[in-house]
């Protein structure tokens, strides 16, 4: 009787881990992905000499903090409530896939070096809802897969470190090339860079 409670209790935490892991990696693609989407719209801005569309960062923001919040409500949800959630998770990364394509259409200057950059930065960028989705259980069947969920391989560094490469490209065009140094992702939060006095980026 021991072994068994053991063996349950050993599986109960194996798939709270995975539900809590994909919750996890969905949150880091978030937080490096729409502070990169925004930085977008700054690059736009400063290319043009206009105001940044301060409306449409503050909807990428809310929009990414919707599906976080609804990430951690499907984990911890019953299996009667499950697919209603599932439902509300995938409609809100449609939404945010809606925004992605919104700052696309706006995102034109007349600068064709500094368009170039806007262009890979957006491809780069794009690739970020693949990795939303894969992340996302399907809501047939939710209640089983969430928890069971296997990740794919997505490595938050490794897109900082292409996105800033190409962010930091010289374009020619001033402003744009003295902004940018300041929009680059960082791979570790406020807090930790503070601790370590800006040794870890």
């Amino acid at each position: 009787m021991r072994k068994a409670l053991i063996v349950v209790l050993s599986l109960a935490m194996f798939c709270t881990a995975c539900s809590t892991a994909w919750v996890s990696t969905l949150d880091s693609i978030l937080v490096a992905a729409a502070p990169a989407l925004i930085n977008i719209l700054q690059i736009v801005a400063v290319a043009n000499g206009q105001p940044v569309n301060a409306n449409l960062a503050a909807k990428i923001s809310a929009d990414a903090t919707i599906i976080k919040t609804l990430a951690g409500d499907f984990a911890k949800t019953s299996s009667g409530s499950t697919p209603g959630v599932c439902q509300q998770l995938q409609a809100a990364v449609g939404v945010y896939q809606a925004d992605q394509q919104l700052v696309l259409q706006i995102a034109q200057v007349g600068d064709s070096n500094t368009q170039t950059k806007i262009t890979l930065l957006a491809g780069l960028v794009a690739g970020t809802v693949n990795a939303i989705m894969a992340v996302i259980p399907s809501c047939q069947n939710a209640a089983a897969t969430r928890s069971m969920k296997t990740l794919p391989p997505y490595n938050v560094s490794t897109f900082a470190d292409h996105y800033n490469s190409i962010l930091l490209a010289p374009t020619g065009n001033a402003a744009v090339d003295a902004a940018t140094p300041r929009l680059q992702l960082h791979r570790h939060s406020k807090l930790v860079r503070a601790v370590t006095f800006g040794r870890l980026e």
